[in-house]
């Protein structure tokens, strides 16, 4: 995917203009101008990794590409579902990461993408009944247990709201 980032002259042109006049005939009339303008979304691009360095992402894909790193990265996922997550109980998130998975892995796994996954695990997404499906599949639970799941992550999600 290629990132752009268009200056901001690019999009300050009027992509419209009219005039319109106000008033009948004979009577006093007055006139509006208006001149309209499209505001586009603009992205930033990703920081660069300097020179003879790796991006985290690089590396964890690297990490991933061999069976010994796939190991050790799944360990540590699973160590950060135990120390940081602990107290959650079951969400979509320690469920992740108890699998040892990647919100990317995930992703693939259920062909969505990973900002997908991220808005599930912040409780932000309603999932539709194939979702949960793909979702069982993956992980090898029953619907019941993954109804508590996602309950638990939008119980956790309501209360950093307030």
């Amino acid at each position: 995917m290629m990132q752009s980032t268009p200056s901001a002259s690019a999009s300050s042109a009027p992509t419209k203009s009219f005039e319109r006049v106000f008033g009948d005939s004979g009577t006093a009339t007055s006139r509006t101008r208006c001149q309209v303008f499209a505001f586009e979304a603009y992205t930033t691009p990703s920081p660069q990794a300097p020179a003879k360095h790796s991006s985290i992402s690089q590396l964890s894909a690297e990490w991933e590409g061999d069976a010994k790193g796939r190991a050790a990265l799944e360990e540590g996922r699973q160590w950060v579902a135990d120390t940081f997550y602990g107290e959650d109980g079951d969400t979509v998130r320690t469920l992740r990461l108890r699998k040892g998975w990647s919100q990317a892995r995930l992703a693939e796994a259920l062909a969505t993408s990973q900002p997908h996954i991220a808005r599930i695990e912040r409780g932000r997404e309603n999932l539709t009944i194939e979702t949960c499906r793909k979702l069982t599949r993956a992980w090898e639970i029953d619907l019941n247990t993954l109804d508590q799941a996602l309950k638990r992550q939008e119980a956790i999600a309501q209360a950093r709201q307030k």
